[in-house]
Order: C-alpha cells, then sequence, then structure tokens
C-alpha cells in the first residue's frame, strides 16, 4: 500500500506508516526546516514545501491512503482569543483533507488533532464533507502511553474508508519514562540551590511524592512525574525538566524524541536550533502510534 503524508512535519506519521510496511511516496509541509528534517529520514518520498491551500492535487502520484494532521494550534485549548484570525486561518487546513480526497479518491484516510478538533464550529461540515465523498468516518481518541510510547498524550484519530471497519485498539500496559534518560549526555545541569525561589519550591514537592530523582515541568508548575510513569504531554515549548539529587537541567532533544516514540536512528538537520527542533518534535504524530493505527486501517480498508 502507498501513502501520501499532508502535514507531514517531523516525520512521526511517514515513520510510524513506514513501520507498519506502508510506502509513503509524497509528502508535504510548509515549513521548510520540517521538510528538511522528513527528507533527511524518509529520503524515498517526494518532498514538497508548500502552503497545501493552494496545491495542485491533480499531480499527486498514484496513492491508497491518505495521513494529514492539519494545524491544530486553532483548536486546542492553549488557543489565544486575540489571535483569532491567525487561528481562523490555521482551521481552514483541514479543507486540504477534503479537497485532496475530492481530486485523488483515496481508499482510506487517516487524519491526526487534538481532541478539541470536535469543537471546531465547522467540524460537522467538514465531517459531512467527506461523507458526501462516499466516506464512513470513525472517531478514535488514543493516549500514546496505551500504544508503545512513554507519553500520556491524548489525540484524535479519524479514519476515513468506504466501508464501516472495526480497529482493535485495545489498549497496552504504558510504558515509564525513565529509560529514555540520558544520564551521561553532556547537558546543562544546573545547581538546584541556585534556582528561583518558586523553582526550588516545586522541586521540594517534587521530592516528596517522587523521590531524588524526577520530572519537572518548568514553566506550569507541573507538581512532577515519577520516572517510572509516563511523561506528560510534549508539547512545542521547552518544558519538561529532569531532577536529579541537587541539580536539574532541561530534557535534552533526543530524551524529547524519544519521549515522542522516535528511533533513536532519526535524524534532523545539524544546522537545526534546539527551539526548532523542540518544535518539530511537540507538533509531530507519535510514530507507534501511528504504526498501530496504519496497520489496523491497511489490513482492513
Amino acid at each position: 500500500m502507498k501513502a501520501v503524508d499532508l502535514f507531514a512535519g517531523w516525520g512521526g506519521f511517514t515513520e510510524g506508516a513506514t513501520q507498519a510496511g506502508i510506502s509513503v511516496v509524497w509528502a508535504a509541509n510548509h515549513w521548510q526546516i520540517a521538510v528538511d528534517a522528513h527528507a533527511m529520514n524518509h529520503p524515498d518520498a517526494l518532498h514538497v514545501c508548500q502552503d497545501l491551500r493552494q496545491a495542485d492535487w491533480s499531480l499527486l502520484p498514484e496513492y491508497d491512503l491518505l495521513l494529514a494532521s492539519p494545524a491544530c494550534q486553532g483548536h486546542s485549548q492553549a488557543s489565544q482569543p486575540k489571535r483569532r484570525r491567525y487561528h481562523d486561518a490555521l482551521r481552514a487546513t483541514a479543507w486540504s483533507v477534503v479537497d485532496c480526497a475530492d481530486i485523488t479518491a483515496p481508499r482510506a484516510i487517516v487524519v491526526e488533532n487534538v481532541v478539541d478538533f470536535r469543537r471546531w464550529r465547522l467540524y460537522p461540515v467538514w465531517r459531512s464533507a467527506l461523507e458526501a465523498l462516499g466516506y464512513t468516518l470513525a472517531e478514535h481518541v488514543i493516549r500514546a502511553s496505551h500504544f508503545g510510547t512513554p507519553q500520556r498524550r491524548d489525540r484524535l484519530f479519524i479514519v476515513a474508508t468506504r466501508r464501516a471497519v472495526s480497529l482493535d485498539l485495545s489498549p497496552a500496559p504504558e510504558l515509564p519514562f525513565g529509560p529514555c534518560i540520558e544520564w551521561d549526555a553532556p547537558a546543562r545541569w544546573r545547581p538546584v540551590a541556585g534556582a528561583s525561589e518558586r523553582v526550588r519550591e516545586r522541586i521540594a514537592k517534587g521530592r516528596r511524592n517522587h523521590g531524588a530523582r524526577f520530572l519537572t515541568q518548568h514553566v506550569t508548575g507541573h507538581p512532577g512525574v515519577h520516572l517510572a510513569e509516563p511523561i506528560r504531554t510534549i508539547t512545542t515549548k521547552d518544558q519538561w525538566a529532569i531532577v536529579d539529587g541537587e541539580r536539574y537541567r532541561p530534557l535534552t532533544v533526543r530524551e524529547n524524541a524519544r519521549a515522542m516514540g522516535f528511533p533513536d536512528s532519526y535524524r534532523w538537520p545539524e544546522s537545526t536550533g534546539r527551539r526548532d527542533q523542540i518544535k518539530g518534535l511537540g507538533n509531530a504524530v507519535c510514530p507507534p502510534v501511528a504504526r498501530a493505527l496504519v496497520e489496523q486501517v491497511a489490513a482492513v480498508a
């Protein structure tokens, strides 16, 4: 089976699909840095850097499965009201899925987004448009930690097929985040004693709850995560840190990638800065989740 990946980003959807035995033949994104990272890891696909609202879908190669992860910022609870006009433009990217399906008629479609995507006021119309094209839609809210990823990340997956299908998405036991940590990696360890009073108080609370080693979210003030548990949601912001006794540091980029389920063989251009790497990973689809879902869809579509 061949697939096309819209809004391909850092390549999580493609990586999972490839692991499931799918050949991704075309991938697109509007961000050149993401396109470069995707091409480095999936060189056999044809890559396009483009605003997909202006795409000519008749130029796509033949394929069977459409993968799409439209912009989520316009649907997330984290959205700011003052950015409504910007977010309205982001919401519009979801219509590219309908446009592409209308022209190319794939056998199946899998769309990933935040759970709040269903609260978009045009979601019923968007869904009806796909149904008008002959697809039957099924919604699945999947927690990544139940599908081989050491992260509690809830995402909505919409599966569109030509007939109703049954998928076995039984959850597996959760994975701990602890094995993801690079204890020997050169990193910016800082003394806890030199942190702000607020950070010291948060770390002290974390010690009481989790012991000497644990994860803390240094932006929102999350009370902490035991290393025997999955990490909470990885976002586009550099906000997670590891505490080790009297020192602490931000998670490395590789640790963030492991939290998303990317294999250690996955690379990105050396010229890409840490901020862009974290952004790319935070926006990605978790490859183990993509693999589990795509395997199921490919078997029945």
